[in-house]
């Protein structure tokens, strides 16, 4: 079945007393999908909203049952308000999946991306509502959003930022990023340039002067060796 690929630009914690809380992503297509809309255009160029709902109690679920849903939500005008079309994603996802989401969250991290398995199953490899399609560019996947504007959502994958920490509870060199100064920018090479081409003169120029100084002192010797066999 088609797995789509998504990344988070925003995020959000909704907590109410009475209710079950709701992380809420703002999130767009990941550059590197190509889904084809029916009605038009590319899901890659909309903007939407993910919300994770938190699910009270680890209920199995079987395989290829739904798990929330994919839809796409049309463009709008009220008046002079005009609303481009959107699509939104729903998950419900256990306490513990959820607990460690929340984590990430709350320590200001986005997930660096997220995988949604949607459409209608038919079978182990077809679904119906989102399949694939052959264009001249190559294989994508092209969405029937036409009939099928809400899809089910069948799995759910998240990649979670970790921060890695020694015995002592420091965060390990390893996962810090390298300091800037390690990073030779654009001025710094130019520099670097700059001080090679000087080594490179004065090196030649030091090169011509012990020639130079071997030649003289060849010269010389040849003329004494000349004056020492007319003698």
């Amino acid at each position: 079945m088609p797995i789509i690929g998504f990344k988070p630009t925003k995020v959000r914690l909704v907590i109410e007393q009475t209710k079950e809380s709701v992380v809420v992503m703002k999130v767009v297509a990941s550059s590197s999908e190509a889904v084809e809309l029916a009605t038009g255009g590319r899901l890659e160029a909309l903007s939407g909203v993910l919300r994770i709902r938190e699910q009270k109690g680890d209920r199995p679920r079987k395989d290829g049952r739904s798990i929330g849903s994919l839809v796409y939500i049309e463009a709008s005008s009220r008046g002079e308000e005009h609303s481009p079309a959107k699509f939104q994603i729903d998950i419900t996802m256990t306490e513990k999946k959820f607990d460690a989401l929340l984590d990430v969250a709350i320590s200001n991290r986005l997930p660096s991306k997220f995988f949604v398995q949607a459409g209608e199953r038919v079978s182990a490899r077809e679904a119906r509502g989102i399949t694939y399609v052959l264009r001249p560019n190559g294989r994508i996947k092209r969405w029937d959003n036409h009939a099928y504007r809400s899809l089910p959502v069948t799995n759910f994958s998240m990649i979670l930022p970790i921060v890695v920490q020694d015995a002592n509870g420091d965060r390990s060199e390893d996962a810090r990023p390298p300091p800037l100064e390690t990073v030779p920018g654009t001025d710094q090479i130019t520099e670097l340039a700059d001080e090679f081409a000087v080594f490179q003169g004065e090196t030649k120029n030091t090169l011509t002067a012990v020639v130079s100084v071997v030649a003289v002192i060849g010269v010389l010797l040849l003329l004494i060796n000349l004056v020492l066999l007319i003698k």
